[in-house]
C-alpha cells in the first residue's frame, strides 16, 4: 500500500487535504450554481420588463439665460444650488412586441433646489435679482420617452439594437428673492436616435450600453448609460452603473446642463 510509506502525521495531513478537496468539490458543484456561475437562466422572450432605478445625481453645470438676448443674464444654477448629490429616480417599462421588435416607455424626473446669491445683478425672465442677497431657486427637468428598437445583430454573447426615441421634456426654472419671483416653463418634443449594446460577460452577468441622443444647430440631448446587470432568477434582475445626461437649447432661451448619475436598479420580467 502506498499510504504505508507515510508516517502517521503525514497520513493525517493527507486525510485532511482530501477532506478539504472533497469540500471544495462539493462547493463547486452545488454552491456555485446557486450563485449563478453555471448555465444561463434568463429567457429572452419575456413579454414585458419593468425596471425601477435610483441612486445619486450631481449637476456639473446648469447654465441659464432667459431670454437669450441683452435682456437676460447668463448664470449657472450650481452657484446657488451647489452640485449635489440629489436622489434620482427613473422608471422603465419595456414591451417586447416580438423577439426583434420592442417598445420602451421611460419616466425620468430630475430636479434641484437651493439657496444662494450671485456676485453681480442677474436679469432672468423679466425679473432683476440683486447681488449678495439670498435667492431661492428651483429647477425641474422631467422627461417622458417612447423608444422603438430593432434587434439588428445577435450572436452567442452580443445583442445590438437600434431605433428612435420620442423625447418630451417638461422643464421649469424659478428664482425668488425678497418677494420677487421670476420663472420660465418649457414643454417640448425632441426626436432622438437610440441604440443599445449587450454583452454577456458570464452566465447571468451582462454588460449594457444604452444611448439616446441627437445634436442639432439649436441644441442637443445625450443620455448614455454603462451598466452591469445580474440576473437573480429567470424573472428578477439587478443593475449598477453610471449615466450621463447632457444637453439643452439655444434659441430664444439658453439652457444647458450636464448631470452625472451613480445608479442601481431592480427589475422584473413577466
Amino acid at each position: 500500500m502506498i499510504m504505508g510509506r507515510f508516517s502517521h502525521s503525514q497520513r493525517k495531513a493527507h486525510a485532511a487535504l482530501a477532506r478539504a478537496v472533497i469540500r471544495l468539490s462539493f462547493i463547486a458543484t452545488v454552491g456555485l450554481p446557486n450563485l449563478g456561475f453555471t448555465q444561463e437562466v434568463r429567457s429572452p422572450d419575456h413579454r414585458f420588463s419593468l425596471e425601477f432605478e435610483t441612486g445619486a445625481v450631481w449637476q456639473s453645470r446648469n447654465q441659464i439665460q432667459i431670454p437669450d438676448n441683452s435682456n437676460g443674464t447668463r448664470f449657472d444654477l450650481t452657484d446657488i444650488q451647489g452640485n449635489g448629490p440629489n436622489v434620482q429616480r427613473r422608471v422603465e417599462l419595456t414591451w417586447n412586441l416580438s423577439h426583434q421588435h420592442s417598445l420602451r416607455f421611460v419616466y425620468a424626473p430630475l430636479g434641484f433646489s437651493g439657496t444662494g446669491s450671485f456676485g453681480s445683478p442677474v436679469r432672468f425672465s423679466g425679473g432683476t435679482f440683486a447681488p449678495g442677497v439670498p435667492i431661492d431657486s428651483d429647477y425641474k427637468f422631467d422627461s417622458y420617452r417612447l423608444t422603438y428598437r430593432y434587434l439588428v445583430h445577435e450572436s452567442e454573447r452580443w445583442r445590438w439594437r437600434i431605433g428612435a426615441t420620442a423625447f418630451i421634456r417638461d422643464a421649469r426654472v424659478e428664482l425668488r428673492q425678497q418677494g420677487r419671483v421670476a420663472s420660465d416653463s418649457n414643454v417640448g418634443f425632441v426626436p432622438l436616435l437610440s441604440t443599445s449594446l449587450e454583452y454577456d460577460i458570464a452566465p447571468r452577468w451582462t454588460a449594457l450600453l444604452d444611448f439616446d441622443g441627437l445634436v442639432s444647430t439649436q441644441g442637443r440631448a445625450i443620455d448614455a448609460a454603462l451598466k452591469v446587470r445580474y440576473d437573480l432568477t429567470d424573472h428578477w434582475f439587478m443593475t449598477a452603473g453610471y449615466r450621463v445626461f447632457e444637453g439643452g437649447v439655444d434659441n430664444d432661451r439658453y439652457a444647458f446642463g450636464w448631470y452625472n448619475f451613480a445608479l442601481v436598479s431592480v427589475g422584473v420580467r413577466f
